[in-house]
């Protein structure tokens, strides 16, 4: 492969992946595998893919877990390597593996971005990574799978038969943290009441606000409208998984006007980065779009918080004490750790890869291959598959992660 040429200046990239590229580089001339650990804005999803195409291992695919994700990765790109890097999400690469012929061989690298989320669909696609190398069904294509550090590091590594790891773990500013003082009764009146103390006595900078639903977003969105003079002075923004395209490049995008203070409301697709730029506060409230939704951990707190100080100093106003924050897990578990999660993971792999990929292998040690052979009698109940074990027409759709 041609080496990587550096002629680019500098500040025209994240420093944090641009000056890992040639070590990344050097490590894929003996590796099928390499995992890149980088810090939320170091240039996963944008500038790795660009450093991979001008390098000769283009065409790249990108897979994201959430379509979200992938549509803002293209629009950071950039229309110019159009031809050159293509963005989808796990679900639809999923299904590319079980295409024939394996059209997967035609492309000269592969990236896994956000493995450390570990959704199900993840999981099972780093199964099938695994198993289509194995089989030569990739060809000679190589594959960067992406976390943001963390356990799932030492784990891919040893999944992938020592896969070198290449950590560029970016330095942040400060970040001040500070706690409710008591507990918050009212999450859309005390997220209004943060915003508009913080717009009311702090410098200029813009806000970004985790919250756990798309209905939590619009409730904050109304009260934030409907705030007195002198904090109406916010332009008010919001993002979720299910925003229309159009919409999504409004919000991202459009200018704000002058005097008026950015805030912007989401969910955890704001935890990938795409909002890092001009942050200055975070307002956390602790919780995690699942149903219901559920404490963060403290891993992810500390990526929430760290948003603040990506472009200087900031700070981080957690909605909940300091005790609350002291009994959270110190990672997130696996969603194939979560209840009921692995009658879903069989139908996943049914689906994708157990009866069209020889050598699939279970991603997550503690998931033993027995404990999918015991679910079966489950699917049948559920309806998911027939009493010769294909799927029906419910298991066709049921069989997929969400994006």
């Amino acid at each position: 492969m041609a080496g990587y040429s550096q002629e680019h200046e500098a500040e025209s990239w994240p420093p944090a992946l641009y000056h890992q590229m040639p070590a990344i580089l050097e490590y894929l001339e003996d590796h099928r595998v390499v995992v890149v650990s980088a810090a939320p804005g170091s240039g996963k999803s944008s500038v790795l893919p660009r450093c991979l195409a001008e390098s000769g291992y283009g065409p790249v695919l990108c897979a994201q877990p959430r379509h979200f994700a992938a549509f803002v990765a293209v629009a950071k790109v950039g229309q110019e390597w159009d031809s050159d890097i293509e963005f989808t999400t796990t679900r639809q690469l999923l299904d590319r593996f079980s295409s024939q012929p394996p059209v997967l061989a035609g492309y000269g690298a592969v990236v896994i971005d956000e493995a450390h989320d570990r959704t199900l669909g993840t999981d099972v696609l780093l199964g099938m990574v695994k198993a289509a190398l194995a089989t030569g069904r990739m060809g000679q294509c190589k594959v960067v799978v992406c976390t943001a550090g963390g356990p799932a590091d030492g784990m891919l590594c040893a999944f992938f038969g020592g896969a070198p790891v290449i950590s560029s773990l970016r330095a942040a500013h400060p970040v001040e943290v500070r706690y409710s003082r008591g507990p918050v009764l009212d999450m859309a009146a005390a997220v209004a009441d943060e915003v508009a103390a913080i717009h009311a006595s702090q410098p200029p900078g813009d806000v970004l606000v985790f919250l756990p639903e798309n209905a939590d977003i619009i409730d904050v969105h109304a009260k934030l409208l409907d705030l007195p003079l002198p904090v109406s002075g916010l332009a008010v923004r919001y993002v979720h998984d299910n925003l229309p395209a159009e919409l999504i490049d409004f919000m991202l995008n459009s200018l704000v006007p002058d005097g008026r203070r950015r805030v912007v409301l989401a969910n955890d697709v704001a935890e990938t980065a795409v909002l890092v730029h001009g942050i200055t506060y975070v307002v956390d409230t602790g919780l995690v779009s699942e149903q219901p939704p559920v404490r963060i951990s403290k891993a992810a707190a500390a990526a929430r918080a760290a948003i603040a100080g990506f472009s200087g100093p900031g700070r981080c106003h957690r909605l909940y004490q300091q005790e609350e924050y002291d009994g959270l897990d110190e990672h997130t578990i696996p969603h194939i750790g979560q209840d009921g999660a692995a009658v879903k993971f069989a139908l996943m792999v049914k689906r994708h890869a157990a009866d069209g990929i020889p050598g699939f292998e279970i991603f997550d040690p503690a998931l033993k291959p027995a404990m999918l052979k015991n679910v079966f009698g489950q699917l049948v109940n559920g309806g998911y598959l027939d009493k010769l074990g294909n799927l029906t027409d419910k298991g066709e759709r049921e069989a997929y992660d969400e994006d």
